[in-house]
């Protein structure tokens, strides 16, 4: 999982230089269509793979703030 977490990770960062090097030296209007292509590609592909990899297995118990009590467990 890690392998092609990083794998994707370079993907998309060819993907952001690709459109770069057709806005700035290339001069055409597909680079619109690149980069937006590498943000899907970030949030929907790489950014869901990488928060389950690196919190699958904690628990959600270790990231609650215990000093606030609810009135509920107070009752």
């Amino acid at each position: 999982m890690k392998t092609f977490i990083k794998i994707l990770f370079l993907v998309n960062t060819f993907v952001f230089l690709y459109g770069l090097y057709l806005q700035y030296i290339a001069r055409n209007s597909l680079y619109e269509k690149v980069m937006g292509s590498g943000v899907l590609l970030l949030v929907f592909g790489l950014l869901p793979l990488f928060l389950y990899h690196r919190y699958k297995d904690k628990s959600i118990d270790d990231y609650r703030f215990k000093g606030f009590n609810n009135d509920k467990e107070n009752k």
